[in-house]
C-alpha cells in the first residue's frame, strides 16, 4: 500500500461514431428551386407530392418519428433538381470511403429522398436510420431566429462527468443553413421544437454503399 505507480495504464480505443459536415456550394440555387416544389403544396396542406411510381403516399405526423409535414419519400425520381442534389453529395463519399478504409464500398446509390418542413412547434423524437445506409440531412431553410438543435445522442447513454465530447449523453451539432450533415443511418439523431414563427425546410437523403459485384448480382435478379 501507498507504493509510487510505477507503470501507466494504457488506453484501448473501443468503437466510434462520426458525422461529417459541410457547406453545400450551390446552396442558393438549390433553395430557389426546392422553394418552387413546396409551393405545390399551398393549395391543400394534406397534399403531398407524389412519385412517378405512385405506390409511396405520406405517412401522417404520428406515423413517423417526425412530427412535421413531409413529402413523399422518393422525390428525386419526380424533380431532377432533387436528382441533381442527390448526385452533387456522392463525391463527399468518396473521402469518407478513403479515410475510415471502407470495404465493399465501391458503389453509392441513392435509395430515397424527401423533404420535412417543420411549423412552429414541430419536433423529431430521437430515430435513428436503416442500419446499413448512410443519412444526409440538408438545411435547406434555417429561420434567422431559429433555436432548434440538430442533436446526436450516445448510445451507451450516460456515462459519467467529462468535459470530452465522447463521454456525453448528447451532443449538440450546429447547423447553419445551407448545411449538410452526413452520418451513417445507425446513429440516434433528434431535433428539438421549431420556436420560429418560420417554416424549416430539410431534404433528407438515403445512400447506400455495397460492392460492385452486389449490383451485378441485383441487375441479374431483376432480369429474371
Amino acid at each position: 500500500m501507498g507504493e509510487k505507480m510505477t507503470n501507466e495504464a494504457v488506453q484501448h480505443p473501443l468503437f466510434s461514431q462520426k458525422c461529417w459536415s459541410f457547406m453545400l456550394p450551390q446552396h442558393e440555387e438549390y433553395k430557389k428551386s426546392i422553394n418552387q416544389i413546396l409551393l405545390l403544396d399551398k393549395s391543400n396542406p394534406d397534399y403531398r407530392l407524389p412519385t412517378e411510381s405512385g405506390t409511396d403516399f405520406l405517412r401522417d405526423r404520428q406515423q413517423t418519428y417526425v412530427y412535421a409535414w413531409k413529402s413523399d419519400w422518393h422525390l428525386h425520381l419526380s424533380f431532377p433538381i432533387l436528382a441533381q442534389l442527390c448526385e452533387d453529395i456522392k463525391p463527399y463519399f468518396n473521402k469518407i470511403i478513403k479515410d475510415e478504409k471502407l470495404k465493399n464500398a465501391t458503389q453509392i446509390e441513392v435509395t430515397q429522398a424527401w423533404i420535412n418542413k417543420y411549423e412552429k412547434g414541430d419536433y423529431a423524437v430521437r430515430h435513428h436510420h436503416e442500419n446499413d445506409h448512410w443519412v444526409v440531412n440538408y438545411m435547406m431553410k434555417i429561420p434567422k431566429d431559429n433555436t432548434s438543435i440538430f442533436r446526436v445522442h450516445n448510445p451507451l447513454g450516460i456515462t459519467y462527468d467529462s468535459d470530452l465530447n465522447e463521454n456525453k449523453a448528447v451532443l449538440d451539432i450546429n447547423a447553419p443553413e445551407g448545411s449538410v450533415i452526413l452520418c451513417p443511418g445507425a446513429i440516434e439523431h433528434s431535433v428539438t421544437p421549431n420556436t420560429s414563427d418560420e417554416t424549416r425546410v430539410t431534404v433528407i437523403i438515403h445512400y447506400r454503399l455495397f460492392p460492385e459485384w452486389l449490383k451485378e448480382v441485383e441487375e441479374k435478379d431483376g432480369k429474371n
